[in-house]
């Protein structure tokens, strides 16, 4: 159970990661550029998540409900200080581009 809970955290924990250092990398972009950079990342980091979820369940042949349960909550609060960063630099970035 422990190993369930440890693989789904470390799952999400890697997505928020990538997730952080590509926005941030992103934010010296102009807007246009920096939407496609964000939202093409997103497709492609959800869509190695799916791959490493099914991985995970029937490779590994994990506890489904724990490593369920650990993956939805810790995706839920993972992605919310995603946005609460991006939005915080993102208005850090636009009062500095109004002085």
């Amino acid at each position: 159970m422990i190993k369930a809970i440890s693989i789904a955290f470390g799952i999400t924990f890697l997505n928020a990661l990538a997730a952080i250092i590509i926005a941030i990398k992103a934010q010296k972009k102009e807007t246009k550029k920096f939407n496609k950079i964000i939202f093409g990342s997103m497709v492609v980091r959800y869509f190695i998540n799916v791959i490493a979820v099914w991985f995970c369940l029937k490779v590994l042949n994990l506890m489904p409900l724990p490593f369920a349960l650990t993956f939805m909550i810790s995706t839920f609060v993972l992605i919310l200080i995603e946005i609460i960063l991006i939005n915080y630099r993102a208005n850090l970035l636009n009062l500095q581009n109004l002085m």
